[in-house]
Order: C-alpha cells, then structure tokens, then sequence
C-alpha cells in the first residue's frame, strides 16, 4: 500500500468546505487536514487547488465508449447494474485508458422473477439477478459483497413487470445494511418510490419521474435518501413530461433538505466518458445551484472516499469559481493526483 503524502495546498475543498494555505494528507482513503503543529517541517507544496473527484454516479460502463482514452473531467463512477463477469475486465479498461479515474460498481440488477430488465436485449447475460424468497435475496448480496461491489442496486419498476415482494425486499435491505452497502433502487410505477422509502432503500438511482410524488413523500424521502439526477435522460428521450415531473420532484427535494448527486444513466443515450454538460444544466434548471451543484458533483455523501483526488487550476478558490471553470471548457481541464508517483 502507497504511504500517505503530506503537502501543502493553496486551496483545497475537505468536508464540503474550502481551506487556505492548509497542510493536507492525501491517501487511500481520501484527503484531510492535518494540524500545522504536526505538520512535518519539510513538505512540497502543491500548486492548484485540490478536491476529490467529479463522480457521476449512474453509468453502465458495458454500454458506452468508456475504455477509449479520450480526455474526461470525471474521476469516479459508480456502475449501476451489468454482467458480474464482466466487471472485473470492464473496471480495469477503463482504469487503464483514464489513469486516476476510479471504478466502482454494483454488480447486477437484483429484480423479481421475470423482472425489469431481464426482458431487455441490452442487459447481457448474468446482468440480472431473479430473486423470489428471502433467503435468495441474502445468498444474493452476501455473492455481491464477497465480490467487492460498491452497493447494492435493485428494480422495482412495476410498469415493467414484476417487482420483488416486501419480505424479500426487506430481506436485501437489511443483509446490505449489515454489510455496510447502500442499496440503489430503479422505482418507478405507482406507489414504489414509498415501497422503496419503507423499506429503507437508501438511493434513488433516478429521480422519479412518472407522477408527482405528495409532499409528505418528498418529505420523508428527503430524510432519509440520496437521489441521482438523470435528469438530462428524459431530454435525449425527447419526453418532455418526464422531464417536468423528474425537475419538479427533485426540486421539492432537494428544496426539503434531500441529498443529490449528479447521475447521467451513462450508456442509455449517452456515448462519451465525460462530465455531461446537459446534465448540469438541467440541475441548475432544478434549483440545484452553487454550493449544492458542487456537493451533486463529488458525491460525498453517497460514496466514501478513495485515492482519487483532483488538482484543478489555481484560480479556482471556491466553488463559485469551481463552477465557473466547468462553465468555460467542454471537459474540465483536470488533472489526477497520482499517489504513488509523489510517495
């Protein structure tokens, strides 16, 4: 394992705040302060700022042009469903053609029997999971877990079939839970987003966009879920309906104190490895501006943090001048610390 570096940075974003003149560590699990008083006395300094790394946190890294080694602003992805022999092979592509970004993923899609996407031509084999008892939904997450995913996704989206029954569902959610993994939940149809949010689904891998939810739904959703944005998704479909409900749900809760992060669906219409200007754009147009389009676009409380951490130009200090370089340049002129090369 590379030892830890310690330097010194003009400006760096730690815990959803920026610092000046700090002296930071940097290791595999993320970046912190450290005391000036324990500081060692000889230290480089880094010039630029630092920030952990631009995520998106819904792609399917089997269904887009990952592995080619175009440059990309992103640095983290999670994949959220695909074919758990593959994976390994995948992670490591895309590893391999964009040095420093990070992959991690969910395994399969954990579904009813008979459940979406298993009647999808996209979806390759293996990529689904067909559960129908508890005891199935256990053997089911513990394989995931030994396997090394990231979370745990599952579909509840009854206008495409069946959907997993309570018992079973509850029985994933609390083997996961046990297992220190959040479960990321495709729901749509009536009445699955409250199916999810009883059952203590912890993300929405969309924002739900085929009703208006209740304002008592937004409410509790917002206490105690992440949702992934999607947003741009319902705009490459052309369905404008689907986008005005998905903007307005998430809008209500984000407004309500929910937790978002920025999610492209990356593979469903959506070809390129990179920070999707669409996608930001229909944030903003969600009221998710600022502070909080930052907090979308690192993902920190949805994933803990790893070795990644980016070094952007000096003359961003803040996230208002962050925002402002992803407003200039088509992809994010971001480089990668490499902890090995400075250890």
């Amino acid at each position: 394992m590379t030892a830890p570096v310690v330097a010194r940075v003009a400006h760096a974003r730690i815990g959803g705040r920026w610092v000046t003149d700090a002296v930071v560590e940097l290791s595999a699990t993320g970046m912190r302060l450290v005391p000036e008083d324990r500081a060692p006395r000889r230290i480089a300094r880094i010039e630029g700022a630092l920030l952990p790394p631009l995520t998106d946190a819904h792609v399917h890294v089997g269904l887009c042009a990952a592995t080619r080694g175009e440059p990309t602003a992103l640095g983290r992805v999670l994949d959220l469903g695909w074919a758990p022999s593959e994976l390994p092979g995948l992670k490591r592509a895309v590893e391999t053609a964009h040095r420093g970004v990070e992959v991690r993923f969910a395994g399969p899609f954990h579904a009813a029997v008979g459940g979406y996407p298993s009647d999808r031509s996209w979806a390759p084999p293996g990529s689904v999971v067909e559960l129908s008892t508890p005891t199935e939904a256990v053997r089911a997450v513990r394989a995931q877990v030994q396997a090394g995913a990231a979370a745990i996704k599952i579909t509840l989206s009854s206008d495409d079939g069946p959907v997993l029954g309570d018992e079973a569902l509850a029985a994933l959610v609390a083997e996961a839970r046990a297992a220190g993994l959040p479960v990321v939940a495709h729901a749509r149809g009536a009445g699955q987003v409250e199916r999810a949010i009883a059952a203590g689904v912890d993300v929405l891998a969309h924002a739900p966009w085929t009703e208006r939810l209740d304002e008592a739904v937004i409410r509790e959703a917002a206490t105690r879920q992440t949702w992934i944005s999607t947003l741009a998704m319902h705009e490459r479909d052309g369905d404008g309906r689907a986008l005005a409900r998905a903007t307005d749900n998430l809008a209500r809760f984000a407004a309500a104190g929910g937790s978002v992060a920025y999610g492209t669906d990356l593979g469903n219409g959506l070809d390129r490895f990179d920070l999707d200007p669409a996608e930001v754009a229909a944030l903003r147009r969600a009221g998710i501006d600022g502070s909080a389009l930052v907090d979308a676009l690192l993902a920190e409380r949805l994933l803990p943090p790893g070795p990644m951490i980016g070094i952007v130009a000096a003359d961003v200090v803040d996230d208002e001048s962050l925002l402002a370089s992803l407003h200039r340049a088509r992809s994010l002129p971001y480089t990668w610390f490499d902890l090995e090369a400075s250890a």
